[in-house]
């Protein structure tokens, strides 16, 4: 390997020098990983790794927006802010300080199809973060007047994402590809729900869904996988006896993609346009396949999107692809921002790569670039502790049985017929084109 050139006073010296590499591989930053399922069914999975004095920890909850009903959409996210509101024990200021006084963090978020409270603090201190969050899952009192303050702040935090134009095209972009599903709702609810929102329904909702056998408990970092099993325990028996709704849940519609256009008019100086089209579910064997597609269309500053539309021809700052995944469906996507007089001229250039991918498939060395850019961000992403945390719990909440070294076996493994034959399946199709922002009623816009 060539070293820099080093210029002394009076002639240039090149030095040669060799490094010796060690191929870095996924189980290079596993810890020792341990799994246990405790007798009134909470799963735990810790992961204790060496070089950190950090302690991770979060609950994973398998209960999201998806399969709320309509009297109580919104409800797993209001239950994110208002668990954090007081217990018997404590008050909703010293659940903070107990935390933050030591200098960790403590937050949570919902999706739609979990809901995650976490921690990260240093190891000397894990117990009261088991503690104080077993405590808030278990026995939190969600008094009427915090139910009620919590309202206001979601009332502010959903007026926040509708200030949001991606936020917007998004909700709009879930609305065409999964209509009438659960996975077109937005996650945090809409303001006609949440003012209409009963606080007992909420805590009925609570005490029926946060239960011992729908919970994984994820640690890693400097972790006492007994200890934790012993701490732990009160928690397991306490949401034991809680039991599942005498009533199963209405049977879920299936998504109906509805290709086109979607526009919602908003008084900005650019539109934020999402291309979308369905994809693949959590566990679709062709994630591997799909994870190089995007990488080459939309991947980074190499990507052809990006080349194509910023670097050759101006016409955006950034346009992007990404794919997310549920259980049992998926979204491929293409964003970007422009100015309104734009949006037609970046379709037809996302058209133009996507025919010519489809006519012709991705390179050799664009296959081969994209495995190394997605080997390169997992392993690198796994340096966190608090990453091997994350991955953990919502591998064990999803049942997804692969292991990091399994996935990226997966990639390597992708060949470019592979990555031709899904783009056909994927991109055939029409797509949902959902933009947000100033809008000329005369205004067409043909998606090719």
């Amino acid at each position: 390997m060539t070293g820099p050139v080093i210029r002394g006073r009076s002639h240039p010296v090149r030095r040669f020098f060799t490094i010796n590499r060690t191929v870095l591989s996924a189980d290079d930053l596993a810890g020792d990983l341990r799994r246990t399922t405790l007798p009134g069914g909470l799963r735990v999975v810790s992961e204790s790794l060496s070089h950190t004095a950090a302690f991770n920890l979060g609950f994973f909850v398998g209960v999201g927006s998806r399969r709320e009903s309509r009297a109580l959409h919104g409800a797993s996210h209001m239950l994110e802010h208002v668990l954090f509101k007081g217990t018997p024990r404590l008050s909703a200021e010293e659940i903070s300080a107990s935390i933050e006084g030591v200098g960790g963090d403590l937050n949570a978020y919902t999706a739609k199809e979990h809901t995650c409270f976490y921690a990260r603090l240093l190891a000397e201190d894990a117990d009261r973060a088991v503690a104080v969050m077993s405590d808030m899952l278990a026995h939190s009192l969600i008094e009427p007047q915090h139910f009620s303050s919590e309202r206001t702040v979601v009332l502010e935090e959903i007026a926040m994402g509708n200030d949001d134009p991606g936020d917007v095209a998004h909700d709009l972009s879930a609305q065409r590809l999964y209509g009438p599903s659960g996975l077109a709702k937005p996650v945090i609810g809409s303001v006609e729900s949440i003012r209409a929102m009963d606080r007992d329904a909420v805590v009925e909702y609570w005490l029926a869904q946060y239960r011992a056998d729908d919970i994984v408990v994820s640690a890693s970092g400097a972790v006492d996988h007994d200890r934790l099993l012993e701490q732990l325990a009160p928690l397991d028996l306490a949401l034991s006896r809680r039991r599942a709704p005498a009533t199963a849940a209405d049977e879920e519609a299936a998504a109906v993609p509805e290709p086109g256009l979607v526009v919602q008019t908003r008084d900005f100086e650019q539109l934020e346009a999402v291309m979308s089209w369905p994809g693949l579910a959590l566990l679709d064997p062709r994630r591997a396949i799909l994870d190089v597609l995007v990488t080459v269309l939309g991947g980074g500053m190499s990507a052809r999107l990006f080349v194509e539309v910023r670097e050759k021809r101006g016409l955006t700052y950034s346009i992007d692809a990404s794919e997310i995944a549920y259980s049992d469906a998926g979204q491929v996507s293409i964003e970007w921002a422009c100015a309104p007089e734009r949006l037609q001229q970046i379709v037809d250039v996302v058209r133009e790569v996507l025919d010519d991918v489809l006519a012709h498939g991705i390179t050799a060395n664009e296959l081969a670039q994209a495995k190394g850019q997605i080997r390169g961000q997992t392993l690198l992403g796994l340096e966190s502790p608090s990453a091997h945390m994350s991955r953990n719990g919502r591998t064990v909440l999803q049942d997804d049985p692969r292991t990091v070294g399994e996935m990226l076996a997966a990639v390597e493994a992708v060949t470019l017929e592979d990555v031709h034959t899904l783009t056909r399946e994927l991109f055939s199709a029409e797509p949902t084109l959902a933009v947000v922002g100033p809008w000329d009623e005369d205004r067409q816009v043909s998606l090719g």
